[in-house]
């Protein structure tokens, strides 16, 4: 039987294949601004860290007040057109089926906004598999900083121990996480 009880999933680059739709719409925004896009592996270097941040690396001279403007604008290419581009990674459903049939329970935590990683996970029809859904509300603080692990997610599972739990992840955001969690 296996010592863990709860497995959080990171969502972008862990469960689906988002890449090509991310790298897609940070180049869509920067061509609606008619700003030079960035090469395809300098974007795919921010992938994990939040919209205002990564369009503050991906363009130093960006003005502070722009900057919710460019975020609602990839927001819009990524609804209308980067959804299209998503897909599970092979043998995802099967692994989350049979996690959820061991009796585990399963969760996201992305700093994606929530309202993306749900409408993606109804997408991809996997949202089911799922007791906790954690993402990016304007209102949490995000991966790495521990916060959500101990003020969101211990409280709903709070006979775990912290060494029951396992955070699945592609970037190092994520294994900071696990590490800051405890």
């Amino acid at each position: 039987m296996s010592q863990y009880k709860l497995i959080i999933f990171d969502f972008d680059g862990t469960l689906a294949i988002t890449h090509k739709a991310i790298v897609y719409c940070f180049t869509k925004t920067f061509e609606s601004f008619n700003i030079e896009p960035p090469a395809a592996e300098t974007i795919q270097a921010t992938i994990g860290i939040n919209l205002a941040n990564s369009f503050k690396i991906l363009h130093p001279a960006i003005e502070e007040s722009a900057i919710p403007q460019w975020v609602e604008t990839y927001r819009s290419f990524y609804r209308t057109e980067g959804e299209k581009q998503l897909d599970l990674f092979p043998g995802t459903k099967q692994v989350l089926q049979l996690a959820s049939k061991s009796g585990l329970s399963l969760g996201v935590f992305s700093n994606k906004h929530v309202s993306f990683v749900n409408l993606f996970l109804e997408k991809l029809r996997i949202h089911s598999f799922f007791d906790l859904i954690v993402g990016d509300d304007g209102q949490i603080i995000q991966k790495p900083n521990p916060s959500v692990f101990h003020s969101i997610i211990k409280p709903l599972f709070p006979d775990l121990d912290n060494s029951q739990v396992l955070m699945v992840g592609d970037s190092a955001v994520d294994l900071l996480f696990a590490k800051n969690a405890g």
